[in-house]
Order: C-alpha cells, then sequence, then structure tokens
C-alpha cells in the first residue's frame, strides 16, 4: 500500500513535471471573462493557418515544435527554447505550426489578454511609453527565471487554482509588470476599432449564442442601425465579423479538444455540422477534421 506521504510526493513531483514542462491539467480553453484566456494546441502534424487574426494582446510559450508568423513585412520563428512570443492587438499573420522535438508534434501554451486590462495596467503607469514607441506586431524575448516563475502563477491561477478574479488580475498585473520592467509593452486598440473590438469581445464570450445585430446593439448600449454604422466606418460587416470569431473559435477548439465535430459546430453556432465545415473550409481551405 502506498502511504500518504508518498502518494503526496508523488502528486508533487506530478505537478513540478507538469510545470517543467509547460503542461496544462485543463483541455478545453479556459476563458476568465474581463480578465483573459489561456488555450493549449496541440498538433500532430503540421497545419498551416492563412490570415489568423490575434485578436487581443498573446503571450505564447511554445512547448514543442516550431512556431512560424508573417504578417507580409515581418516574419519570425520560435521554438521550444527558453523563450516568449509576445503578440499585439489585432495583428493579423499566416501561421504555420511545425512538430517537433522529443514529442514529435507542436505544442503551446497561449494566454491572451483582453484590451481593457491592458487599458487599466497602462493608466496604472504613469511612464508607460507613448504610441510613438509601439513595437512590431509580434517579439521574441527570453525567458528568464524570474519571468518563468510569474508566468507559472499566472497559468496555476487559472488552470489548477482557479483563484478569484480580484486575485488573477493582480497576478496577470504582475506578469504585465514583468515584462515592462524588460522593456516590453502591450498595446490596447481604441478610437476607429473600438467597436469592432467589443463586439469580437461581446461574441468570442458566447460563440454558441444565435448572434444578430439586433441582439448585439443593445448589448453594446446602442441600437442595431447605430453597430452596423459604425462598423461601417471600419469597413467591416456585423455577418462577416460573427463568422470570424467563430471560426477562429474552432480552429482553437479543434487543436484543443477531442470534442467530436458536431458537437464542436454546436459550441461555435452552427446547429448543422456541414455549414460548420463549409464555413470553416472557406475561412482556413481545410476540413475542421484534417487539422487532426
Amino acid at each position: 500500500m502506498v502511504s500518504l506521504q508518498a502518494a503526496a510526493a508523488e502528486s508533487g513531483r506530478e505537478d513540478t513535471d507538469c510545470r517543467t514542462h509547460w503542461q496544462l491539467r485543463s483541455g478545453a480553453p479556459l476563458l476568465r471573462r474581463g480578465l483573459c484566456s489561456l488555450a493549449q494546441p496541440c498538433l500532430e502534424q503540421s497545419r498551416y493557418m492563412p490570415r489568423f487574426q490575434f485578436h487581443e494582446a498573446t503571450v505564447v510559450l511554445i512547448a514543442a515544435g516550431q512556431l512560424d508568423l508573417d504578417d507580409g513585412v515581418n516574419r519570425i520563428s520560435v521554438d521550444a527554447s527558453s523563450s516568449l512570443l509576445l503578440v499585439e492587438p489585432n495583428t493579423c499573420a499566416d501561421v504555420l505550426k511545425t512538430p517537433g522535438g522529443n514529442e514529435q508534434r507542436f505544442r503551446s501554451v497561449v494566454l491572451t489578454v483582453p484590451t481593457a486590462l491592458l487599458d487599466t495596467f497602462r493608466r496604472s503607469r504613469p511612464s508607460a511609453p507613448v504610441d510613438e514607441f509601439r513595437p512590431g506586431p509580434f517579439r521574441v524575448i527570453p525567458l528568464d527565471e524570474d519571468l518563468a516563475s510569474t508566468l507559472r502563477l499566472v497559468l496555476d491561477s487559472i488552470d489548477v487554482q482557479r483563484v478569484s478574479d480580484e486575485r488573477l488580475q493582480y497576478r496577470l498585473m504582475d506578469l504585465l509588470a514583468a515584462l515592462a520592467e524588460r522593456g516590453h509593452h502591450f498595446f490596447g486598440q481604441t478610437g476607429l476599432h473600438d467597436i469592432s473590438v467589443r463586439l469580437r469581445t461581446l461574441i468570442a464570450e458566447a460563440p454558441e449564442q444565435h448572434w444578430t445585430a439586433q441582439k448585439a446593439g443593445p448589448a453594446l448600449a446602442m441600437s442595431e442601425a447605430t453597430l452596423r454604422r459604425r462598423l461601417a466606418n471600419e469597413r467591416l460587416r456585423f455577418e462577416d465579423l460573427l463568422i470570424d470569431v467563430r471560426m477562429h473559435h474552432a480552429m482553437m477548439l479543434v487543436q484543443t479538444t477531442s470534442w467530436n465535430m458536431p458537437y464542436i459546430a454546436q459550441a461555435c453556432g452552427y446547429k448543422s455540422s456541414a455549414r460548420f465545415a463549409e464555413r470553416f473550409r472557406a475561412r482556413f481551405g481545410y476540413l475542421p477534421s484534417a487539422v487532426r
């Protein structure tokens, strides 16, 4: 019979191993409304995703394999080394995920931070850089031990401990502060893109709902006509934005869960699996079943 002490020690070793290899316990993406989202994409084969939109500030750690980003001007390759990839909000890039390493697969940890929290952080730091010093759309930074410990605490707070929203916000702010101390800042999207950012956030929090402009308008404190007019000012249509948010959500689900396609379709707001698959192929160029 295994003693309680031995069991506890073994559990501790498993937890340490998970943290060392950046292995999350949770399978499906985790959303903490207004604070962050966390996911662990995992692929057995290479996958190309054209014009993938990073709607929010994103921190990516490559645990296995290689990630390539290309926005037409900037190109970058990141592998499973001691580094972090930072992606600015509203970045659109072609993405290639390639399996490799001892795991012979691609696996990453993806943490996103909404614009509202970035704005809160910037207001708390008068010394934050002005917009003229904005960095490129994505960059790789060294992952030293202090930064790694700060990131682990945030991930554990979401994935394992499920701490309160108040405590999680403090820990996310600490991570942003750790990045800022190293000269790295995220910038929120304001002004012209305000409505599309707010609408994307609204839909992304419940993509399975039956969204219409008539329903979304009041949720954003405006009429349907005003919503459509302000989206038109950004050269966007409500229906196109809705499909885009749902398809990005679908791509994340097929990479992070073992759910069957009908269930994923429902989670993305589609009653018809065939219609869902058609939308997915139109957006990415292949069927969702091809991702696995």
